[in-house]
């Protein structure tokens, strides 16, 4: 049950918000090999934010997941999510900062329960 959060300062104005969304999910499902109707996206955009001193085009951007958050597939996340961003709201590359969250089952709601407590 992967959840990405991406906050920018791009102006909502200038980016397909449909597509956008899309393509994280998409790109979140392939990168934590997950199936799609399992992940949730959500897009703040027209952030204040401020980055290196500059308030140029950024992004923060915080992915949770149960599992498939570690060293190995690390790497591989945060490149595919970082040039997601990049592709859909024309961030740089070097103005983009992430967080990964391994989330325990047990921590994680759901269904109106957590979800280790789910028949999943």
């Amino acid at each position: 049950m992967p959840f990405v959060h991406v906050s920018s300062n791009v102006p909502k104005a200038v980016v397909n918000t449909a597509n956008a969304i899309r393509t994280l999910s998409k790109s979140l499902s392939l990168a934590l090999d997950r199936p799609e109707p399992a992940v949730m996206v959500k897009l703040s955009l027209d952030q204040s934010m401020l980055f290196a001193g500059s308030d140029a085009p950024c992004a923060f951007v915080h992915i949770r997941s149960i599992g498939k958050i570690d060293m190995e597939r690390n790497p591989k996340t945060v490149q595919s999510l970082t040039a997601t961003v990049t592709e859909v709201l024309g961030v740089p590359a070097d103005r983009v900062f992430m967080n990964l969250d391994d989330i325990a089952a047990s921590n994680w709601g759901a269904q109106g329960t957590t979800v280790d407590k789910l028949q999943i």
